[in-house]
């Protein structure tokens, strides 16, 4: 695929850095952006570990609230309300994008991430448009505006859709349609939980990574090997629900049953998930050891 080679490793999104203490009261007092410092910590750390597509950490806030509060038609509550039309009223990640493009400089590749339509519709309360598919697709029309923004700077633009493992809806290749649209840029789709039971549906998606937990969910390999999909598999090969670091030695089992499945070519290695709920320290060695793994490896099928 253009611009991602194959075993890559990359990150699903999020990590644990939050802005220091003194940030936070010099936004109180004088309204300055506290999350600069916790964004370049994320970056540092997945820079430091060798990963080599990084995101911008997703510190500034939860993946719901982050879109949802920047949205129009949306009133902020415990849980969001949707009370009119929902609509892009400007950029949400954009500016964050272009300050970790600028931290990141040369030394590693930037991944945009949004999260899905269908993950917003089911996370709100809906008392505008009667319906879980339509309240989804206004979401996709109105994000495919920071999507087109976002490819014109990340070298991979991902969609999250943690929903579709619990509720896959039959109008899921419009919403992934209307929400890359446009998108010049490799497109990546991360699906969290056990997919087995949806993943031939999810190969018929216009993304070009498909992208799981497989720690978490070994078994899934079977359903993957059965299936004949064309796209790149994302494959999850550290657990994000576990705060304890897994050695090299597992991790590298883990990544040569990935190639004998679908080949290294077609492989990009990442944690199942995001790293939010974990230790900095925790995080920091499960990212070290994905590399050395995947090092260790590619240096044995050598």
């Amino acid at each position: 695929m253009k611009g991602i080679a194959p075993m890559s490793t990359t990150v699903v999104g999020s990590f644990p850095a939050s802005p220091p203490v003194n940030s936070l009261l010099r936004y109180c007092r004088e309204g300055a952006d506290p999350f600069g410092e916790s964004m370049r910590d994320a970056i540092e750390v997945q820079i430091s570990a060798g990963i080599d597509i990084v995101s911008d950490g997703q510190t500034r806030n939860d993946m719901v609230k982050l879109f949802a509060s920047k949205l129009g038609g949306i009133r902020m509550r415990g849980r969001p309300v949707i009370i009119g039309e929902i609509e892009y009223k400007s950029q949400i990640t954009v500016p964050d994008q272009i300050e970790a493009r600028k931290m990141i400089g040369a030394r590693a590749k930037l991944k945009g991430i949004i999260t899905g339509p269908f993950t917003l519709a089911k996370s709100c309360e809906d008392r505008h448009y009667g319906s879980t598919e339509k309240s989804a697709m206004a979401f996709a029309e109105a994000l495919n505006r920071e999507a087109r923004a976002l490819s014109e700077i990340v070298d991979l633009l991902q969609v999250d859709e943690p929903f579709f493992s619990v509720e896959y809806p039959g109008y899921s290749h419009d919403l992934v349609s209307a929400m890359f649209s446009g998108v010049s840029v490799p497109k990546a789709l991360h699906v969290c939980g056990d997919v087995a039971r949806i993943f031939p549906g999810l190969a018929e998606l216009p993304v070009d990574i498909l992208d799981h937990e497989f720690a978490a969910h070994p078994e899934l390999l079977d359903t993957v090997s059965e299936t004949d999909f064309p796209q790149m598999l994302g494959f999850g090969c550290i657990r994000s629900d576990v705060n304890q670091a897994e050695s090299v030695a597992e991790i590298s089992e883990r990544i040569k049953k990935g190639i004998a499945c679908v080949g290294e070519k077609r492989l990009v290695l990442d944690p199942d998930c995001g790293l939010r709920h974990l230790s900095r320290e925790v995080a920091k060695a499960k990212l070290e050891n994905l590399v050395k793994a995947r090092n260790a490896v590619m240096e044995d099928e050598s």
